[in-house]
Order: C-alpha cells, then sequence, then structure tokens
C-alpha cells in the first residue's frame, strides 16, 4: 500500500476501473483492507457512485458494514450522496440500516439532511428505523423540517415517523419547522396531527417560535 494506505484495489475502486476490480480480486486482493482513515475499498466505491464496481465487490464478499474511523459505513456515504442505485445494491445485499456514525447520524438521517428523497423512499421501503435519532435527539423528521424538504416530511409522516418525538431539548418537528417558517412544512405536520401545544424545554410552543 502507498502513502495513506491506497492498495491497488482501493484506487480501482475509486475511479470506476471494473475490470481492473475484477482481475485484482480474482487474484486474491484483500477485499476489506482500508485507509488510514478507515475507508475500505467498498466504501470508496460507494462515495463515488460506481454501482457496478459495488457489485462486484459485494459478490465477492466485501465487508458491506466496515465502517471508516468516524463511524460512516458504505450505505451512510452513498445515502449522503445520493447513489440511489448504490442504495439499493447494498440494501438488498442486507447492509446495515440503521448504523450510525460515531455522533449518531443513520443513513436515513443523513439522506433527510440532504434532501435526496428517493434514498429516503429506497430506506423506507427496506425498513430502516424512522425515529432513531442521533446524539443531540435530533430524528430524520426534525432534520427533514429544519431544512423545508416538504416531499421528506410527507415520505417520513406516510411511513408512520413520530410526530411529536423532541430533541433532547424539546424541540419537536413542529416547533423547527415554525421556527424556520416553512410554512408547507408546518401545513403538513398539522394536517397529520402534529401537537400544536407541545413546549420546548424552555416553554416555547410552536405559536411562540413562528411569532420569533
Amino acid at each position: 500500500a502507498m502513502d495513506g494506505g491506497y492498495t491497488p484495489l482501493f484506487t480501482a475502486c475509486e475511479h470506476g476501473h471494473l475490470e481492473v476490480v475484477h482481475a485484482l480480486i480474482q487474484a486474491g486482493a484483500a477485499l476489506n483492507q482500508a485507509m488510514d482513515d478507515g475507508a475500505t475499498p467498498l466504501y470508496m466505491a460507494c462515495q463515488e457512485g460506481h454501482v457496478e464496481v459495488v457489485h462486484a465487490l459485494i459478490q465477492a464478499g466485501a465487508d458491506l458494514n466496515q465502517a471508516r474511523d468516524n463511524g460512516a459505513t458504505p450505505l451512510y456515504v452513498a445515502c449522503g450522496k445520493g447513489h440511489l442505485e448504490v442504495v439499493h445494491a447494498l440494501t438488498q445485499a442486507g447492509a446495515a440500516l440503521n448504523q450510525a456514525t460515531d455522533e449518531g447520524y443513520t443513513p436515513l438521517f443523513k439522506a433527510c439532511g440532504e434532501g435526496h428523497v428517493e434514498v429516503v423512499h429506497a430506506l423506507i421501503q427496506a425498513g430502516a428505523a424512522l425515529n432513531q435519532a442521533r446524539d443531540n435527539g435530533d430524528t430524520p423528521l426534525v432534520i427533514a423540517s429544519h431544512e423545508g424538504h416538504l416531499e421528506m416530511v410527507h415520505a417520513l409522516i406516510q411511513a408512520g415517523a413520530d410526530l411529536n418525538q423532541a430533541t433532547d431539548d424539546g424541540a419537536t418537528p413542529l416547533l423547527v419547522a415554525c421556527g424556520k417558517g416553512h410554512l408547507e412544512v408546518v401545513h403538513a405536520l398539522i394536517q397529520a396531527g402534529a401537537a400544536l401545544d407541545q413546549a420546548r424545554d424552555n416553554g416555547a410552543t410552536p405559536l411562540h417560535m413562528a411569532c420569533g
């Protein structure tokens, strides 16, 4: 391996050279040998969106859930980048849907934050945990509401996400949407039955937040 831990397989995966990847796999290259930061060949192929390389590594038996030093998995990075075909390949192969980073970010949370609605649908259909929160209590619905991603909010609501699950300081999705002025998201949450008067730890209600 070169400085940083670059192996020939890692480099081929990074650049999407499928035939080279096949040749290295057949020759017995170590599938899961990681870079110094913990990124595996599969992680890099997922980050770059090289779906055929991802399929080749999966078929060869690469570890689907081996994470980087910060806890980010191949599925997590694919979700963050919006690589839908890669996400499908990983979920169908049995990748851990809810494995979170060191700070508690799940693949679903990441996709919601980045606005990748098709990826969110794919994760929901695969059975991802809708209400799994990060370290500060932010849920996927909270981050989608914060960012004003209406399609995302609808998808989570329809899938049965908890409308009133609050962050560590008591902020509900509705509170967050009101504070940001995302009117359509506010409408969607109210129509779905969100609690109108559930207050934050400091006593602020959705109406307080909207009034600024």
